[in-house]
């Protein structure tokens, strides 16, 4: 017993290094239970994916959903170059992305052509930073439904390194007025929310908003 004296001094400094005061304390008091760990201090409900946050972009947001600034997009669907399906929810899932600029074209828009070439400086500009660029095209140059071939010979002619894809059914025709090609949109890949909206070509307001952003 007087061992056990000398030694508690010893027993309680350890205790007070591994954070045992409040099993201590219930012991001496009856109370069995060893300390809480670190999964039950989290909270009821928290486990390793809902901490982090790649595991979390795995599933898109759901709705409700809009088209307006502020509200968040659905997952839009297109077609790549290798004609296999592209959406949103593949941009959303990659967490090193934060902002995606999608952009809308055809062949007959003098101001999609002329654009082209400060969507590509914005991508090398920005990419390292979280930027994704896309660009959609919906019509070629005779005001005919675009195909595949229009995409990849888009693409060949700007020397775009960014995705060009198709939007046969133009789907981002419900954004805005196609007389007004090209539109520019800026969404949050986290969220998912429309951050800016711009009709016309990209401009200086709208790269102000867009470095903001990243």
């Amino acid at each position: 017993m007087r061992a056990l004296r000398r030694a508690w001094p010893f027993f309680v400094a350890v205790c007070a290094l591994l954070g045992c005061d409040a099993y201590t304390e219930k012991r001496d008091r009856g109370d069995p239970s060893p300390p809480p760990s670190a999964a039950e201090d989290a909270g009821p409900g928290t486990d390793d994916a809902a901490l982090d946050p790649c595991a979390l972009r795995q599933t898109y947001p759901p709705g409700p959903y809009g088209r307006a600034v502020g509200t968040r997009i659905e997952n839009l669907s297109f077609v790549g170059l290798d004609n296999a399906p592209f959406d949103f929810a593949s941009l959303h899932a990659d967490c090193t992305r934060t902002l995606l600029l999608v952009s809308t074209s055809a062949g007959w828009c003098t101001a999609c052509r002329e654009e082209q070439p400060k969507l590509q400086s914005l991508y090398e500009n920005f990419s390292a930073s979280g930027l994704v660029v896309v660009v959609t095209l919906f019509e070629d140059d005779d005001f005919e439904t675009a195909v595949l071939r229009d995409v990849e010979a888009w693409q060949r002619r700007y020397d775009l390194t960014f995705p060009v894809v198709l939007d046969a059914p133009f789907v981002l025709g419900d954004y805005y007025d196609r007389n007004s090609t090209p539109m520019n949109m800026l969404v949050d890949l986290r969220t998912m929310e429309i951050v800016t909206i711009q009709i016309g070509a990209v401009d200086s307001t709208f790269e102000t908003i867009l470095e903001a952003k990243l």
